[in-house]
């Protein structure tokens, strides 16, 4: 994992805030705060945090649907961050992404083989004749058939029509895919068999991920290294298997603590959290996590901490550490 696939610094976005129809408002929402990051080829990433933490601004902002406010993301060593619409179409034949649900993400109106070819027939990619061979054999390739191409989307359970957007997001043959949680509109049974195929996706084809999720217990056996968000911060970044025996800020350890049947030597007894996420509209001041903190002390109160890396690459930011 060498090659640094994709690279961010300083990524930052905020949101303005709609006062009314005659009502100015100078407030934002700060969604994202100086946010850095690096993939390596062939790597997954999962990132994890509450609803609102900005996991799913982060990857509207890596794909460009959303402008950053500031900062840059480097793609294969590419600014690409203040590249014009046509230049970001070559790059997106390299970058796709999953939607969280998958029924909303599928055109209604069209049949699955024109969903799967949409891509290739944008970029002129084969003929016509290529294109169904090819969705055929993407169809194969996720577990459906070749049967299933002629069915509309309203036609399949929720497991099924996920794999028909990996199928879309594989057709191109990226070299990442940034899944917006992927398998958090999907039964419980499911979720397994989707990560189960992102895994072996990924081997077969020597794809890097990007993987959001909620929850820590989602992404533990499919992640290289995990990312946890906290209100627009990455506030630890480490090893999988480092975060799960040797979590360090307090909120890793709460959403551990929060597995059931999650029981290690790391955490004694559950850790137990105050409060709701504050609004990210207005943000609390110092480290944004003091509020809800346990082990919370006056300088947490006025000074941000910054994300350190020990020499095991294992990245936390809290004053305790």
């Amino acid at each position: 994992m060498s090659d640094v696939l994709l690279k961010t610094q300083g990524l930052t976005k905020n949101y303005p805030v709609n006062g009314g129809l005659f009502v100015k408002s100078n407030k934002k929402v700060h969604a994202l705060d100086k946010v850095d990051l690096t993939l390596y080829s062939r790597e997954i990433v999962g990132v994890v945090g509450e609803s609102g933490c900005g996991k799913s601004t982060l990857a509207k902002v890596l794909m460009r649907l959303v402008e950053p406010t500031e900062g840059t993301i480097h793609f294969e060593g590419r600014d690409i961050t203040r590249l014009d619409k046509r230049q970001m179409r070559d790059i997106r034949r390299h970058m796709q992404i999953i939607f969280q649900d998958p029924f909303s993400s599928l055109n209604p109106r069209k049949k699955v083989l024109d969903l799967i070819s949409e891509p290739l027939d944008i970029y002129r990619i084969g003929t016509r004749k290529e294109r169904v061979q090819h969705v055929y054999r993407m169809l194969d390739i996720v577990g459906l058939t070749k049967n299933h191409a002629d069915r509309y989307p309203h036609q399949f359970s929720g497991g099924q029509r996920q794999r028909i957007s990996i199928a879309r997001a594989l057709v191109l043959n990226p070299k990442l895919i940034i899944c917006d949680e992927p398998v958090s509109a999907l039964d419980v049974s499911v979720q397994a068999q989707i990560l189960n195929l992102l895994q072996d996706l990924q081997q077969q084809f020597g794809l890097s991920y990007l993987i959001i999720a909620h929850g820590l217990d989602v992404v533990r056996h499919i992640s290289d290294r995990i990312v946890v968000m906290y209100l627009g911060k990455i506030v630890e970044l480490g090893d999988c298997e480092e975060i799960f025996t040797r979590p360090k800020h307090p909120y890793t350890q709460i959403l551990l603590s929060s597995i059931p049947g999650n029981h290690q030597e790391s955490l004694k007894a559950p850790i137990k959290i105050a409060g709701e996420i504050p609004s990210p509209i207005n943000p609390p001041s110092g480290c944004r996590f003091h509020t809800r903190c346990p082990y919370a002390f006056e300088r947490c109160k006025s000074e941000s901490p910054e994300l350190r890396t020990d020499e095991d690459g294992h990245a936390v930011a809290c004053f305790l550490q």
